[in-house]
């Protein structure tokens, strides 16, 4: 039996295990220089990113879904700064996002795997941000890292083999260290709902407490983004019949009457509300991130530079669209629908326990693949297979935007999100996609 189809085999028990529980160098130069380098990165397969994210999402299907949403960012940077140096005339993301330190350099004048910088950096970063991994996960990691380690055998005992691998290493714990520093609050504690006429409630069937109350702590990538609010929302609340409030409100009551089969798929596929049901957006973006990559064949640069604008696009539209939402604290349609129109309805999918505007999914999905789309370029088709495991159909797209767009009408054909939320979400979005997609980082 071959080397490589060792290595396959290693994967798949690597993936499965956690699927079972859960279904040559510079020196010290300033890093605000770009570094002439092998453009070796360029010409190495992205597998090994690729296999790393892929375990990344069967751990995302099993845990705290808001913990892995808040480490995604950090991870993604991470990758790509293990990889950097072998990017033609690079810099690192230092000089560009807000408060990041600067990172490790490598040693100078000697060779480096970055294939191994990375396996090794992804692996540490996996162990350090994910708490509380079981037996099973941590076996799963291992697993992991030790397949990529046989594949890239030649150069292991080598002086660049334990290099690579010790440089890996020191931007994984350069990336925990920065982390630390982020004052994002996850908790709900002590949060008291205002009060007001068209105020949010908490919704049925559930009738959960509020969450992600005080993501607005947490640090965005950009500076650009820190003080972002969406504009107040297209009507003033009233509950008079056929005020322009009411309208809006009946436009998501009436589509939910009479919803075709592929609108009907179309809320299905793009639920994303973890616990069981599957994954969160940040977790299916990064699924079509990874099969697009997958789709184009992509280098082991490209995968790097994609991951990590894809990652910084979903943090800063986490926290814009969390503060809007607790600035402007505005009713779910199946409130008000409810009091105004049909005391019975219920929405195709359920409500998220957050206020309504602006649309969550449609600003941060609108935003991942924008910045993902300037990676790799405008008019590449994708199709997503995401939820093949959940029995539906794969869905193809034309351009991986119209991924993001499709994301946001969701939420009009699943009966949670107003029309004006879901065009203000993806606008807002779409202007974060492009500022991520703005960072220049090589020639």
């Amino acid at each position: 039996m071959n080397k490589k189809i060792l290595l396959s085999l290693a994967i798949s028990l690597a993936l499965f295990s956690c699927q079972k529980e859960s279904q040559r160098g510079i020196g010290n130069e300033a890093q605000s220089k770009s570094v002439p380098s092998t453009p070796k990165a360029f010409h190495e397969s992205a597998d090994v990113a690729i296999d790393w994210y892929k375990l990344q999402l069967r751990f995302l299907l099993e845990r705290n879904s808001t913990l892995n949403g808040a480490y995604f960012g950090y991870i993604g940077i991470g990758l790509y700064e293990s990889v950097r140096y072998g990017i033609t005339n690079s810099v690192s993301l230092s000089t560009k996002l807000y408060q990041m330190p600067e990172m490790p350099a490598r040693e100078n004048n000697n060779g480096y795997n970055w294939q191994v910088s990375a396996n090794a950096a992804m692996a540490a970063m996996l162990r350090s941000f994910n708490t509380g991994l079981t037996a099973a996960n941590l076996a799963s990691i291992d697993s992991l890292e030790n397949a990529y380690n046989q594949k890239l055998s030649p150069d292991a005992g080598s002086s660049s083999f334990e290099r690579s691998q010790t440089f890996g290493r020191s931007i994984a714990k350069a990336m925990h260290d920065w982390f630390l520093t982020d004052k994002l609050n996850l908790s709900n504690a002590g949060y008291v709902p205002p009060v007001f006429p068209g105020s949010w409630v908490p919704t049925p069937p559930a009738f959960g407490p509020p969450i992600n109350t005080y993501f607005a702590t947490g640090r965005t990538f950009l500076a650009a983004d820190l003080n972002i609010v969406a504009s107040p929302f297209a009507a003033p609340y009233s509950e008079v019949v056929n005020s322009a409030f009411y309208n809006i409100v009946k436009n998501v009551y009436d589509v939910s009457k009479t919803l075709t089969t592929d609108q009907k798929n179309i809320g299905l596929f793009w639920v994303d509300q973890g616990n069981g049901i599957g994954y969160t957006p940040n977790g299916h973006e990064l699924a079509l991130t990874t099969q697009a990559l997958e789709q184009t064949h992509a280098s082991l640069a490209v995968a790097a530079e994609a991951y990590a604008k894809v990652s910084i696009a979903q943090r800063d539209a986490l926290i814009v669209v969390f503060k809007s939402k607790y600035v402007y604290n505005l009713v779910r349609p199946v409130t008000y629908v409810r009091k105004m129109i049909d005391p019975t309805w219920l929405p195709l999918i359920p409500t998220p326990s957050h206020p309504e505007y602006p649309a969550a999914h449609s600003l941060i999905t609108g935003a991942a693949m924008q910045a993902l789309e300037r990676v790799l370029g405008a008019n590449v088709a994708v199709t997503d297979h995401t939820y093949d495991f959940r029995g539906y159909p794969s869905r193809t797209y034309s351009s991986i935007t119209d991924a993001g767009a499709e994301a946001g009408i969701s939420r009009l054909y699943g009966g949670i999100h107003y029309l004006p939320s879901i065009d203000i979400g993806l606008s807002m979005g779409r202007d974060i996609g492009n500022r991520v997609g703005d960072i220049k980082l090589h020639d």
